[in-house]
């Protein structure tokens, strides 16, 4: 992602999205939204606070918002 362009969060991954993460990256990369995952990962803390931070968040350029949260709600409806 360009730093010169503002980027918001749209989605916080959790470990029962996981699975979900490479189905979100390829309809990303089909719209050409760039997206960052930002881990919440803490290895000094072995993972501990996984469960109530989830994995990490999904942050994509603020003129990509509204596609991306589309993209996103389809993805999860279609996994419930």
């Amino acid at each position: 992602m360009r730093d010169e362009e503002k980027s918001v969060k749209v989605f916080t991954l959790d470990l029962e999205h996981q699975a979900l993460l490479p189905l979100i990256e390829s309809a990303f990369a089909r719209e050409s939204i760039d997206f960052r995952l930002r881990s919440s990962l803490e290895r000094a803390y072995d993972g501990i606070y996984t469960g109530q931070k989830g994995l990490g968040d999904v942050y994509v350029f603020e003129k990509d918002k509204e596609r991306a949260l589309q993209i996103l709600n389809d993805i999860l409806s279609a996994a419930d």
